[in-house]
């Protein structure tokens, strides 16, 4: 019943390793056998995670209304789920409700298992994918053809949304015509499921170890996964799968492997020598490891598939490459182009941000993430600094109460003053540090309570969407200002701000009497929301009274003929100027300033930018006196001007 273990048998070569050569995948149950103890990093949480049961097997209803485990749907909250409940959308309001009378009728028996019915056509789900209780839901099928079941998996179009009980038509175009009738019928092909949202073409590469994918003869993409050395530690489990029916196992899930890379050699002969250790990797290649999924676009060269990939030769990626190398960028931002608006791009807002060239250090996502804990976003539960001897120093962290934040922000920046002995013994100096903390944020400190003063509230605000609206935090760790409230008023659904989306727009919190009752949460551009921005750029925008805002503002919209970067105004200046260009098509672009060595000192707008006229202020406070240079690139274009600073 096993696969020849040759499916990823390689030669890694990867910065500062050394060679690991021959290895063949062994499946995470065989890694936990050892990696279950604190002495060797107790990893067995991974096994409650999202990355081990993002996908479950669904045979029969023995986890039913089980989170990440079984069917979670359950509209109605009857305790029922919906598919035992024979859930018909022709007979409720849904998101259906222009598909009826050919809606979709869910079911369940023994005998048949989880069903989805559309139409004439009735397909079995195998697998469900989430259902964490944190997001949404969707369900795996074969479709059902006059020539039989698909051989591949395809994503149908019910997604239940576990926060709000409501249902989503998912890519409802590959279910139904134009004229809303439905596209698979009784005389339906196998070459006509082939055009479906399916789960290898789409998928797979981040929710799959070891993948390897093919396309079959009707045009359906197969995808297989890496097998496990022994199955039978898997007998009860329903996170491990056959899935491209060959009779053996699949790693389904993201294991232990898709990280530290296949593990034949390390588990014959323990070293750490013969195994991958993320840690051991440069920041860039750490953080490209979890942006391989944690991201959003196309394979390359062809954009064939949903994830990266290696399209031309149908090769994946090994741990320590680049993204970029795989991947085109297909995410969707909010106007500024520098905030993601979707889920899973959480990469995209982290490298754009200043944290992986952050003056202390570079940052990883490591630093905050342990994936192999059982809390929720796998917020780390400890970190280890040095104490003020440069002692080692154990940080029991929380993201709630600033722990997280503070194990690394204390001693420097606005934090100084705060050693590394009081967040490891936070209860005992909650009042010392309240005291730091609230000169920074100007609000009362209630981080555990009402949010006031918690640091991922201003920086780390959600503003993505995934199955409502909001619930995915930004990770370009800027607070978002409202002056782009303001600025970006005109473009699509403008732009939300970091102090309107966590706080000032709820009924608990400040208004400033403005009436949000009839506020519509996913649009950013009412009256309401630009009043409250106006207020609230009093105290953060140009000129706060409370925070700085290097801001930009849009002067017109009009198109011009060239790109033209002009000479700042006042100059000498002390200590602010304005800086104006002008770009004629929509570009990426960097506004940034240069000591006369050559050495960046300040970005002053990075983003993607519509045609028309900035300006864009600069404060000089914190420089010394001297030539600066300023310079604007969109694309492979750079234009530079001097300026004086004169105090």
């Amino acid at each position: 019943m096993y696969r020849f273990l040759l499916v990823f048998s390689l030669v890694f070569l990867v910065a500062g390793m050394g060679v690991l050569s021959a290895q063949t995948y062994v499946g995470p149950e065989k890694c936990l056998q050892c990696h279950n103890n604190p002495a060797l990093g107790d990893a067995t949480g991974w096994r409650s995670s999202l990355h081990a049961n993002g996908y479950s097997y669904v045979p029969d209803d023995a986890n039913s209304l089980v989170d990440k485990l079984g069917i979670v749907a359950d509209y109605d909250q009857n305790g029922i789920d919906d598919f035992k409940d024979g859930l018909d959308f022709n007979t409720i309001n849904s998101a259906f409700d222009q598909y009826k009378p050919n809606a979709p009728i869910l079911g369940y028996s023994p005998s048949t298992g989880y069903t989805v019915t559309i139409g004439q056509v009735t397909h079995k789900v195998y697998l469900t994918y989430g259902g964490s209780g944190y997001w949404k839901q969707r369900y795996m099928v074969r479709i059902n053809t006059s020539q039989g079941e698909s051989a591949a998996l395809y994503i149908s179009p019910v997604q239940y949304n576990d926060v709000t009980h409501a249902y989503a038509a998912y890519h409802p175009e590959k279910w139904w015509d134009a004229s809303n009738q439905p596209i698979y019928t009784p005389s339906s092909t196998l070459a006509d499921a082939a055009n479906s949202k399916s789960m290898p073409q789409g998928c797979s590469g981040c929710h799959m170890t070891g993948l390897e994918l093919s396309q079959d003869s009707n045009g359906e993409w197969i995808a297989s996964a890496a097998p496990v050395e022994n199955e039978a530690l898997y007998s009860s489990y329903n996170n491990i799968w056959d899935v491209d029916g060959d009779g053996d196992l699949d790693q389904i899930n993201t294991g232990c492997e898709s990280c530290h890379g296949p593990g034949s050699t390390h588990a014959a002969s323990p070293s750490a020598a013969n195994i991958i250790n993320p840690d051991s990797l440069t920041s860039e290649q750490a953080n490209n490891l979890c942006g391989f999924c944690h991201n959003r676009g196309k394979s390359l060269p062809n954009n064939t598939f949903g994830f990266p990939f290696d399209d031309q030769n149908l090769t994946g990626w090994m741990v320590g490459e680049l993204v970029a190398n795989y991947f085109t960028d297909g995410g969707g931002d909010w106007p500024d182009g520098k905030h993601s608006v979707k889920h899973r791009q959480q990469y995209l807002d982290f490298i754009e941000s200043s944290k992986p060239t952050f003056q202390f250090h570079q940052v990883r996502c490591s630093e905050c993430h342990d994936v192999h804990n059982t809390l929720k976003h796998h917020i780390r539960e400890e970190i280890e600094e040095e104490d003020s001897l440069g002692n080692p120093l154990v940080i029991q962290t929380e993201n709630d109460n600033n722990t997280l934040c503070l194990a690394c922000h204390a001693t420097h920046g606005d934090f100084t003053d705060i050693p590394k002995e009081w967040v490891a013994d936070y209860n005992n100096h909650i009042n010392d540090i309240a005291a730091v903390v609230t000169q920074h944020t100007h609000h009362p400190y209630d981080p555990e309570g009402n949010g006031a003063s918690r640091c991922s509230k201003c920086h780390n605000p959600k503003v993505a969407k995934s199955a409502i609206a909001y619930d995915i935090h930004s990770h370009t760790f800027e607070p978002i200002a409202p002056e782009k409230t303001v600025v970006y008023q005109n473009s699509g659904n403008g732009m939300p701000n970091a102090c309107a989306v966590s706080c000032h727009v709820k009924s608990n919190y400040p208004n400033f009497g403005i009436d949000f009752s009839n506020d519509n949460f996913a649009v950013w551009n009412e009256a309401t929301d630009l009043a409250l921005a106006d207020t609230l750029m009093h105290y953060y925008g140009p000129n706060g009274v409370w925070w700085q805002f290097t801001g930009i503002e849009q002067t017109s919209v009009q198109v011009p003929a060239t790109l033209s970067l002009s000479q700042n105004f006042p100059n000498p200046f002390n200590p602010e100027t304005n800086i104006v260009f002008e770009i004629p098509t929509r570009s990426e672009v960097n506004l940034s300033v240069y000591n006369v060595l050559g050495q960046k000192v300040a970005e002053l707008y990075k983003g993607t930018t519509a045609p028309g006229s900035y300006k864009v202020t600069f404060d000089g406070s914190g420089f010394s006196s001297g030539f600066y240079i300023y310079s604007l690139q969109t694309g492979n274009r750079i234009v530079t001007k001097k300026m004086l600073l004169m105090k």
